[in-house]
């Protein structure tokens, strides 16, 4: 992408050198100059900004250099040919510096994270074997179970992390290091990491399962009927469970060969045969050790000494529904990859003989057709906003490049305000600004090395190349995640100021004042754009949507109520058609296509994870965002524990659908030991729903009646109600103790 816009932009220089009109606009007439530049630097920013075959913002840099930076008038033939040179020097050092001496591939990178991910996910099946396989006589064993699984979740969250943002340049260097056979290779790596990611939310609700203890198992979890309940669960469940996790493991084995850039093998055992059944095999053994334990000495047991046993029974249910999650989505993933295996096989089966020297130009050919036909990004409003504050910065910034005061002012380095423009734009505010002071902290501290290099090395350039070399491997070392970018610039500055960017023939004493006033100058009218002509407030998204979330919270409450009181209709037909003989519940699945409304209550939820999803997206950019004296900064600890808790809520009312999808699932299965044995779940269901959602329905019209303009932030005389809207959540404790 670099270096298309590159020549891009420098055809567009030298049709402007050429062509008659505009360089005589440009340079006989200044005030035309003035007028026609602009208007020309603003249509090439938004041309560029809203293509889709550029992916990076900063490329932005190269259209200063080139078309900005443009001395017209004083144009020879050579020009383009050193700068394509000059260009493709610095490419080909970048180039090197990460081959020799020791390559730096990305390919490597992944290659270790995917073995890592494979062995910490079958550290964490193995260990969910142990815990479930406790029945109360090795503790220590069961809490290292436990330890492992929290530590696990969290490492492979973070590794999967890593492989999302190697894969770019894994992809990259699987297409140019493997000619044949590259491209697929990179496709297959792809599904499985995104397959990885789908586990990530089942993973999380089996960490939560085994870790929180839920309310009423208290101090009553070591208690002799509890024990004699947890043997019951093992000695029905023991061996289905084993063969469960072994075809799981074997599973992810397979399926990371596959995918294994250094690995792949395309013949591998089935093994989808094997996790289908023993899923199966689990999941109606569980079920029937669930009914089993629950029946298990209660006769003539009181509530209080029910409580333990069934708080138990939750948290096995959730944490063996986990584990079914995680077994469907792999199955999932073993159908699909078979059925394009199958597919690539009928094709070349069926289809002519490919000749070798064609297909590879045809697949270029439709390769670049499919890449040049992309869909233009003016169509997304973020992407839009983008690219007209660019434009529109980049309009201001040309002003110190074609009005002469400024021109005269600036030169010969007129082009650093753009450059700062283009460097730190970004696509949130908060972010954008992080950048900026980063900047120009960068630029002070390399300003203040170079003088102090100037004033006692006395402008040699055998010292001041040792000078630099010390420099860039001291900040390059100190460099931290939070201000990387601060380290970076402060590396590429000294090296510019040290030995020149665009002149040789000056003084560091008078570059290094002028390059931190045209920086700073840059930064000002990036903060005008930003926060007064487009103004995109993320402090203001994460108020707006942490309140639309308690919203969203309560419409689902309120569709799970009706999702139950719809199964709980049906179970009770059922239990009469098996009575009466009559056939009522079957006319109610033949109803509609979602009797129960599942459809419904699942798109809810997608819209609480689209909204969970944006917290965590923007939380960060809200607490960097500066308020300017117009408005009051986020408190930081407090609107991340609350994004943490609203992440939370969503994985769990994510796990509510999968008991209610479930529960509906069993209810219409022939034979099944829920559909006897626990027949008025749907109600216990429906009744506890209503609670809860009675709870948030007060919980809501204190937070409307607070924060009447529908963000959560602190206003004029709301904090005696704010302290009661905070309240109203501890009713929800009663709720869940009232439940269990």
């Amino acid at each position: 992408a670099w270096i298309g816009t590159y020549f891009v932009c420098l055809a567009i220089a030298v049709l402007v050198n050429i062509f008659p009109f505009p360089n005589l606009a440009l340079n006989k007439t200044r005030p035309i100059a003035s007028i026609v530049f602009p208007i020309a630097i603003f249509f090439l920013s938004l041309i560029i900004m809203t293509s889709p075959q550029i992916t990076s913002n900063s490329l932005m840099l190269v259209v200063m250099y080139i078309i900005v930076a443009l001395p017209f008038g004083v144009w020879v033939w050579w020009k383009p040919v050193a700068w394509i040179g000059t260009y493709f020097v610095c490419l080909a050092i970048a180039v090197l510096v990460n081959i020799f001496p020791f390559p730096n591939l990305a390919l490597n990178k992944t290659c270790h994270q995917l073995e890592r991910f494979e062995k910490d996910i079958t550290m964490l099946l193995l260990s969910t074997k142990i815990y479930s396989n406790n029945n109360g006589t090795n503790v220590k064993r069961a809490r290292q179970a436990i330890s492992t699984i929290e530590f696990m979740s969290t490492r492979i969250a973070a590794t999967i992390a890593s492989l999302k943002a190697e894969l770019p340049a894994t992809k990259v260097e699987l297409r140019l290091l493997r000619w044949c056979g590259g491209a697929q290779a990179g496709r297959d790596l792809e599904a499985w990491i995104q397959q990885a990611e789908r586990l990530l939310d089942p993973l999380q609700q089996l960490r939560s399962a085994v870790m929180q203890k839920v309310l009423g198992e208290g101090s009553n979890s070591s208690s002799p009927e509890l024990a004699e309940a947890k043997v019951v669960l093992n000695g029905v469940i023991g061996s289905s469970r084993d063969r469960l996790i072994d075809a799981m493991v074997a599973s992810i084995a397979v399926s990371h060969a596959w995918a294994h850039p250094s690995e792949r093998r395309n013949i591998l055992p089935n093994v989808k045969t094997e996790l289908r059944q023993a899923l199966l095999d689990c999941e109606h053994s569980f079920h029937l050790a669930i009914c089993n334990a629950a029946h298990h000495k209660m006769e003539g047991a009181s509530q209080r000494e029910q409580t333990p046993l069934f708080a138990h029974l939750t948290r096995r249910m959730a944490s063996f529904h986990a584990i079914f999650a995680v077994a469907e989505s792999l199955l999932r993933y073993l159908e699909n990859h078979d059925r394009l295996e199958d597919d690539k096989q009928g094709q070349n089966m069926e289809g002519r003989p490919k000749r070798k020297c064609c297909n590879p130009v045809r697949q270029k050919l439709s390769s670049y057709k499919t890449f040049c036909l992309q869909r233009w990004k003016w169509h997304s409003k973020d992407d839009r906003r983008m690219a007209l504050k660019t434009a529109l910065g980049m309009v201001f910034a040309s002003f110190f490049v074609s009005m002469p005061y400024l021109k005269d002012m600036a030169a010969p380095y007129g082009t650093w305000p753009g450059i700062t423009i283009a460097a730190v734009n970004q696509s949130t505010t908060g972010s954008s600004f992080h950048k900026a002071v980063d900047r120009l902290m960068a630029t002070m501290i390399a300003g203040a090395f170079s003088l102090i290099v100037a004033d006692f090395l006395d402008n040699d350039d055998v010292f001041k190349t040792v000078a630099l070399t010390i420099f860039t491997f001291v900040t390059i070392y100190l460099r931290n995640a939070e201000h990387a970018y601060m380290y970076t610039y402060a590396c590429i500055s000294v090296g510019i100021m040290l030995f020149g960017s665009a002149k040789t023939d000056y003084d560091i004493e008078g570059y290094v004042p002028q390059r931190i006033e045209l920086i700073f100058i840059g930064i000002i009218i990036f903060v005008f754009t930003e926060l007064l002509l487009f103004p995109r407030s993320s402090r203001k998204i994460v108020e707006t949507t942490s309140l639309d979330f308690c919203m969203s919270m309560k419409a689902f409450f309120k569709q799970a109520i009706v999702c139950s009181e719809k199964l709980e209709v049906y179970v009770n037909e059922l239990k009469a058609d098996s009575k009466h003989g009559t056939n009522k519940a079957v006319v109610i699945l033949n109803e509609s296509k979602d009797p129960f409304q599942l459809n419904v209550l699942y798109g809810i939820q997608s819209k609480l994870k689209a909204q969970s999803d944006t917290l965590c997206k923007e939380i960060d950019s809200a607490i960097a965002e500066p308020s300017l004296g117009m408005g009051q900064p986020l408190h930081a600890e407090s609107f991340r524990r609350l994004v943490t808790q609203q992440r939370n809520s969503e994985r769990q009312a994510a796990l509510l659908c999968n008991t209610i999808s479930k529960l509906v699932q069993y209810n219409q299965q022939e034979g099944h030991p829920m559909r006897g044995g626990f027949s008025t779940w749907p109600h216990v269901h429906r009744v506890a729903l209503q609670e809860a959602s009675g709870a948030m329905d007060s919980i809501c019209c204190w937070l409307e009646s607070v924060f009447p303009d529908g963000r959560i932030r602190a206003q004029e005389r709301n904090s005696v109600k704010a302290v009661n809207a905070a309240s109203t959540f501890r009713s929800l404790e009663d709720i869940r103790e009232k439940i269990v």
